[in-house]
């Protein structure tokens, strides 16, 4: 079986500042591991798979290295026909679409085994377990697919790059988050800063019941405090970073009524259970979601709507681990290869302000110590009902996107994340 093989989904723009591919590749870069540079134009999934068969062998370790959005998105066109056509990114519904039309072909079992794992290194896309799902169809349900439940980061010290992840919190805003080309919010980054801390102190207040401290609302606002008080859009320990949602018109819409029609979205899974801790209160157990009321025009015609969000982050400076638990969603397809439950935690969230896994997979976990056999329950998960309530249904909806090439797409200058 072959060694590690890392692709790059895109390339860094040199009018962004922003050096996340190149960090990528020397992290990377290593004995026994070989990196694919995206082409100019930028890499597809059937590009990725025309390489994997290319190399006539089954693969233990995939790594796709791409920008990506909590909303779902992820940098990189499904195929090289629609990049032609301008798209330069993925979502789990163009990835449903192509399973369903059958545009585009897996490697095979000759490249991908119930052996085989493919990790994602961009934001956030763990917490869709249906993006996760739809990636596996596309790759013919390899072992484990795993997608990061936080923002990732590759932070360079010294002649080494490291990969983190960052804790963030989110807010909807009908504004950009810089004002023209000041590089400052309208009004100053301290008057963003106290204005943030304040709405956040309240969303995410609303969630701190759970936690048993009399005080959660005030640490929670401390923690908050601490995290805004020295972050701009400049790369350091905290940050500020704008995600922006383009609204495209349906066939025979006008902006304004594509901005008034479209579905709500969310930036991950429904939470089942609330924080158990301040620590935990954070976009891993409040999601954000977004729909016609946070859409504003962006030209005075009102020919363009957007949505804009605006996240403060705050790296964790920890290893991150590359398994089922705090910092990974796994979506495991194959009979012969049980989630993995990486390390056991301490604690619910082992610290770092995230849920304690999976519930499903610790069930399967549980049932494995029990003595039943994982055929059974593979048995049993096949019965269960799965998807999601609008498979094959068309409604017609605009579609909200990603806006690319600028700091609408969630990466701002100097920030080496997705």
């Amino acid at each position: 079986m072959a060694a590690e093989i890392t692709f790059l989904m895109g390339q860094d723009d040199p009018a962004s500042g922003n050096p996340f591919y190149s960090l990528a590749k020397k992290y990377f870069q290593k004995p026994g591991s070989t990196v694919i540079d995206a082409p100019a134009t930028g890499q597809t999934l059937e590009g990725v798979f025309n390489s994997l068969r290319a190399l006539t062998t089954i693969q233990t370790t995939i790594n796709l290295v791409s920008h990506a959005s909590a909303f779902g998105a992820m940098n990189g066109a499904i195929t090289q026909a629609m990049q032609a056509s301008g798209r330069r990114y993925m979502t789990a519904d163009d990835m449903q679409d192509a399973l369903a039309n059958k545009s585009l072909t897996a490697p095979g079992p000759a490249i991908i085994s119930s052996k085989t794992r493919v990790v994602i290194y961009g934001c956030d896309v763990g917490r869709s377990s249906r993006f996760l799902t739809m990636l596996s169809g596309l790759f013919g349900n390899p072992g484990e697919v795993l997608g990061p439940r936080r923002m990732a980061v590759f932070v360079p010290q010294g002649t080494i790059v490291k990969y983190r992840q960052a804790q963030t919190w989110t807010l909807t805003r009908k504004a950009p988050l810089v004002a023209g080309s000041t590089g400052a919010p309208a009004g100053g980054w301290p008057d963003f800063q106290s204005k943030f801390v304040a709405d956040a102190s309240f969303k995410f207040g609303r969630f701190v019941t759970n936690t048993g401290d009399p005080l959660a609302n005030d640490h929670l606002t401390a923690i908050l405090t601490t995290a805004a008080s020295q972050a701009t859009t400049a790369f350091g320990p905290t940050f500020f970073l704008e995600e922006g949602l383009d609204i495209l018109p349906a066939a025979g819409q006008t902006a304004e009524q594509a901005a008034q029609s479209i579905p709500t979205g969310t930036n991950g899974d429904p939470v089942t259970s609330l924080p158990a801790s301040v620590g935990q209160i954070d976009d891993t157990t409040v999601v954000t979601t977004v729909g016609p009321a946070d859409t504003y025009p962006t030209t005075p015609a009102k020919t363009a709507y957007r949505i804009t969000v605006v996240i403060l982050g705050q790296i964790i400076d920890k290893d991150v681990v590359i398994a089922e638990g705090t910092d990974y969603r796994c979506f495991c397809s194959s009979k012969g290869l049980a989630p993995s439950p990486g390390p056991k935690a301490a604690s619910a969230n082992d610290g770092d302000g995230s849920d304690g896994g999976d519930p499903l997979q610790t069930a399967t976990q549980l049932l494995l110590a029990g003595g039943v056999s994982q055929a059974d329950i593979d048995d049993f998960l096949a019965s269960t009902p799965t998807g999601d309530a609008t498979e094959d249904i068309d409604t017609d909806a605009p579609t909200v996107v990603p806006i690319e090439g600028d700091t609408g797409s969630g990466f701002p200058p100097q920030l080496e994340t997705t």
